[in-house]
């Protein structure tokens, strides 16, 4: 009766995530352009989306895409309209914080993030331009790699050298197996595991099996728990199975997944998250699940989770705050609150 309950909620998710997306169109659309604002409500300066809300909207706008296929052309227009982003000054070219022209200010995270969202805008339209953009980032986030620590990514350009940071890393890998599961390059294979395999040594906690926040220069440890961190070896790992079938892949996706549920899932059910986080791990337990087979698995719990954050957490206008366990406070809507739903929503509806 609980499982019928649930599953009945899904249409209407979906339902709720594609009106949500047409409302963001048109609220946080800037005139004159194809690209959206960071935020809206009172205060709000009509800033340009940060690059990081861009890789959300984008991923929120394929998986539109994927089942309206109708919405093809808009999505279209705005994986165009973000090569504004892309900073070609040296010594690598990479896509920018903000749109150019303007000084170099490039994070490595936030083009692993374009890569993947670039991998699957060319998958839905089998456009080589994309998986060629994809590339070129790709290539921009190795050359933040270097061998101090014993290896690893750094976080941002400008801080090179401050700390390796396992948002600039997991996500790297998984853009690295996004991008082999297109090419089949073996170096592409091997560079990913390399990561995978520099992250999970460096930056998992052992005593509750999560994936701490970075390492600093001088060896020192950031033990922030962000759920996207784990989200992220999760998808890495289920991957990394999927490429070369070996056992302990699959053994450490469903590792990270039991331990991801234990930490971010109350008894009551509540998401003790940020969406901009969060909706990354239930992704990846969507995707864990669809790769990865099992009798239990993390499906049911993320629809209600999506479930629960939609009856309970946005304002009264249906714009969504940073929070999935709390009502949003304040005027300001972020665009990467409202796109995190969207995509949370629509993938694990399938």
């Amino acid at each position: 009766m609980l499982l019928a309950a649930l599953l009945a909620t899904v249409p209407e998710l979906k339902v709720q995530a594609l009106d949500l997306l047409d409302r963001v169109t048109a609220s946080y659309a800037i005139e004159g352009s194809d690209l959206f604002r960071e935020d809206i409500g009172a205060g709000t300066s009509s800033q340009v989306a940060y690059n990081w809300s861009v890789g959300v909207m984008l991923s929120a706008m394929v998986s539109a895409a994927e089942v309206e296929p109708a919405r093809k052309p808009a999505l279209v227009r705005y994986a165009d309209a973000t090569r504004a982003y892309w900073n070609p000054a040296g010594p690598v070219p990479g896509y920018d914080v903000l749109p150019m022209p303007k000084p170099v200010d490039r994070y490595y995270d936030d083009n692993a993030w374009m890569v993947m969202a670039l991998v699957d805008v060319y998958r839905l339209t089998k456009d080589r331009k994309y998986l060629g953009w994809a590339s070129e980032a790709m290539a921009y986030v190795m050359s933040g790699a270097d061998m101090k620590l014993g290896g690893g990514i750094y976080w941002r350009e400008s801080d090179r050298g401050a700390s390796k940071n396992t948002c600039s890393n997991a996500p790297s890998a998984a853009a690295l197996l996004a991008l082999y599961e297109e090419d089949r390059s073996p170096a592409r294979l091997r560079s990913s595991q390399e990561l995978y395999a520099w992250t999970y040594k460096t930056l998992r906690d052992p005593a509750d099996g999560l994936m701490w926040d970075n390492i600093g220069a001088d060896g020192s440890l950031g033990k922030m728990k962000w759920s996207y961190n784990t989200a992220l070896m999760i998808r890495g790992a289920t991957d990394l199975y999927r490429f070369t079938k070996k056992s302990s892949y699959r053994d450490q996706a469903l590792a990270f997944e039991e331990a991801s549920v234990r930490h971010w899932v109350a008894e009551n059910g509540a998401f003790r998250c940020d969406g901009k986080f969060g909706h990354l791990l239930l992704d990846a337990w969507a995707y864990r699940a669809r790769h990865i087979r099992r009798p239990a698995g993390q499906t049911q719990a993320a629809r209600r989770v999506l479930s629960a954050v939609s009856g309970r957490f946005a304002d009264a206008d249906g714009w969504f705050g940073s929070r999935w366990d709390s009502a949003p406070t304040g005027s300001k809507r972020q665009l990467i609150d409202q796109a995190a739903f969207i995509r949370a929503a629509i993938v694990t509806s399938r």
